[in-house]
């Protein structure tokens, strides 16, 4: 089970398809970050074509949006050898200019920059598609040096004319991340509503308990016809079952971390079933209160499936799976991730229904064996790992795969979408893994049943921990 926020595609280029962009012996700290390389036709044109860059922040300080930005006439240098010292500079304006020059020159991206600024150029344009990481040491660089792929290069050198202008920016962090809280009023509904709702189950079936064991005391017949088993009040866990649990999570984690590409599949299918069901179950109380389409199916069945169905169930059935195998077949478009976070949604809240610790021993025992499994996976494995990378973390975006682990709620980094949307970045969401949902909402649910249980007024248990 995956837990924890993790913020995906900002700074990782290989998570980029414009460009095509990879890092060499990236260095920890020293991360190129995204930056837009903004084009007018001349100095008095409003209208602006955008490409992606990258920069080090180390070394350059760019404009927070395009209208502050500094906008200068570009030149093209790329077959100027700026490496060479003896080799003069080409026959093209310098001064006051954004220069293009070549990666393939042997020397440092630092050595490049001072020579177009010691010419007076305005600011240095890298063309490549392969960045070589900046080795931060203790000198303070100001330099105006960013990278631009080749494709985006090309594109420029076919509409630049003598007048044509650009300007480079990064949109800056803005300390209110809606999809932060997005993301949180989401988690905060599906813990709610799965244990408040929860409660009321466990209190019904509570109730049910104590009828039927006073009815059969009074000397009422049993029933003589085979029944459906009844549902427990609560699983029957023990210590012993909570640390097998707990052994399992661990074991399930590090098959995904050394065979995701196998897996990522099987775990898709697992969800896509468990989220189809999930609806149905969230949503049938709701459609059973309907007037029209009770008509019932001739009794079935099929296996471990017996009963019969209502017309609306039926229909509600169809449009369950229906919206979870939509989600499956179109989990590559841009808004998938609507469709994903409403069946994790509803899958979180008919677990938080469905599974009812039996105890606050039982719940205490689960928590901090999670909370030793989350320390370890997110902060122990880096410093065990060849790569010095969080197994959790790693799983959680998918490592080099192209697929993700749907069980996570995701909303898109909106603080970053225009970045997003040039760069093309391929993961650029907050995730929230389905444990930092389900685990507390585990002991939320249990406080709820006890509230009703022992008459606490206004649920005080429940919203302390709904609060907390």
């Amino acid at each position: 089970m995956l837990v924890g926020v993790v913020e995906v595609g900002m700074l990782e280029s290989h998570g980029r398809k414009g460009a095509n962009i990879d890092f060499l012996n990236q260095v920890v700290g020293d991360v190129p970050i995204c930056g837009i390389l903004s084009t007018r036709s001349n100095v008095s044109s409003e209208e602006s074509d955008k490409y992606c860059i990258y920069f080090y922040r180390q070394i350059t300080s760019l404009a927070g949006d395009d209208s502050s930005a500094d906008y200068f006439q570009i030149s093209d240098a790329l077959e100027w050898n700026i490496c060479n010292e003896t080799e003069p500079p080409p026959e093209v304006d310098i001064e006051n200019r954004l220069i293009f020059v070549s990666s393939e020159n042997n020397c440092t991206i630092i050595e490049r920059a001072s020579r177009v600024q010691k010419l007076g150029g305005a600011g240095t344009l890298i063309v490549e598609d392969k960045l070589r990481a900046f080795e931060q040491n203790d000198t303070n660089y100001n330099f105006t040096l960013g990278f631009i792929g080749n494709s985006s290069y090309f594109k420029i050198m076919e509409t630049a004319s003598n007048e044509t202008t650009a300007g480079m920016y990064s949109p800056k962090d803005s300390p209110l991340h809606i999809s932060l809280i997005i993301i949180w009023i989401l988690a905060v509904f599906s813990v709610s509503v799965g244990a408040f709702w929860s409660g009321i189950v466990r209190h019904k079936l509570y109730l049910s308990e104590q009828c039927s064991g006073v009815e059969y005391e009074g000397g009422a017949d049993r029933p003589q016809e085979p029944v459906l088993p009844r549902e427990e009040t609560s699983m029957n866990l023990s210590a012993k079952s909570i640390l097998i649990f707990v052994v399992l999570m661990c074991t399930m984690l590090l098959l995904l971390y050394f065979l995701y590409d196998y897996l990522v599949y099987m775990i898709m299918g697992m969800f896509c079933i468990a989220s189809g069901a999930a609806m149905f179950s969230c949503l049938e109380p709701i459609v059973s209160k309907i007037p029209c389409g009770t008509c019932r199916t001739p009794y079935f069945n099929i296996y471990i499936v017996r009963g019969t169905l209502e017309l609306r169930q039926i229909l509600l059935l169809l449009f369950s799976f229906g919206l979870s195998i939509t989600w499956i077949v179109l989990r590559k478009q841009p808004w998938s991730w609507i469709l994903q976070d409403i069946l994790g949604i509803t899958f979180s809240i008919n677990v938080l229904r469905v599974i009812r610790l039996p105890s606050l021993k039982i719940c205490t025992i689960l928590l901090s064996g999670l909370v030793i499994y989350d320390i370890f996976f997110v902060f122990i494995t880096p410093l065990i790992t060849s790569d010095g990378k969080s197994i959790m973390v790693e799983v959680a975006k998918g490592g080099a795969s192209q697929e993700q682990l749907p069980m996570v709620l995701k909303v898109p980094n909106f603080a970053y979408y225009e970045i997003a949307k040039i760069c093309e970045l391929r993961d650029n969401y907050n995730l929230l893994g389905f444990g930092d949902i389900l685990i507390p909402g585990l002991l939320v649910a249990f406080a709820s049943a006890f509230d009703r249980q022992v008459g606490t007024p206004c649920h005080l248990y429940y919203l302390v921990n709904v609060i907390v």
